[in-house]
């Protein structure tokens, strides 16, 4: 198979369903928060030809949760999907490639900031102790740079700096390592702290 505009990618299993802190082997529903489940990688089958990429087939692929969220429109068949690739656009759905020695290879312009913990523990209760949810922390918009992508040499940001970011710049992702990170624009940044 020969892909022109698009990476194929081999995806086992669209969702992680198996909740690793349970000793009785529970079964996590995908129906009710299937953002959080999905697994957004997967094994580079073929790489785009029209496009200069630095993946290549047999490297990790990260991508957009669409992929897994709508197999109907990606898949390929047998647990093969196509990721859309657009070096310059928001359109485009391929992140990153990630070697077989970890090395993480930013495609086109996106970047990859330190995700860090928000605390969403503090419980809202009526004056009657209805239980409302839990209180919003104020994010905070800054986050160190975990991988820079090709738009962040213009602006001058380098892995380690820490940034400030325009507000639902965060979208999250976690890597096969087990880190997690923000994907984002160089537009999306406002400053670089000195």
């Amino acid at each position: 198979m020969r892909a022109l505009y698009d990476f194929v990618v081999r995806v086992e299993n669209l969702f992680d369903t198996e909740v690793t802190n349970s000793k009785s082997g529970l079964i996590r529903d995908t129906r009710w928060d299937d953002f959080e489940g999905r697994v957004p990688f997967g094994e580079v089958v073929c790489v785009p030809e029209k496009f200069d990429t630095p993946a290549e087939v047999g490297d990790t692929l990260l991508f957009h949760h669409h992929v897994s969220q709508e197999p109907e429109k990606y898949s390929m068949g047998e647990d093969l999907y196509r990721v859309s690739y657009d070096p310059h656009n928001y359109q485009g759905q391929s992140y990153c490639a990630i070697k077989g020695d970890g090395s993480v290879h930013m495609l086109g312009d996106w970047i990859f900031l330190v995700a860090y913990d928000v605390d969403t523990n503090e419980e809202v209760l009526t004056d009657d102790g209805i239980f409302l949810g839990h209180k919003a922390s104020e994010l905070k918009r800054e986050a160190v740079v975990y991988c820079e992508g090709k738009g962040t040499e213009s602006v001058g940001v380098n892995k380690g700096d820490t940034v400030g970011f325009v507000k639902n710049a965060d979208y999250e992702l976690l890597l096969p390592n087990g880190d997690k990170v923000y994907r984002c624009k160089p537009d999306d940044l406002e400053y670089v702290l000195l």
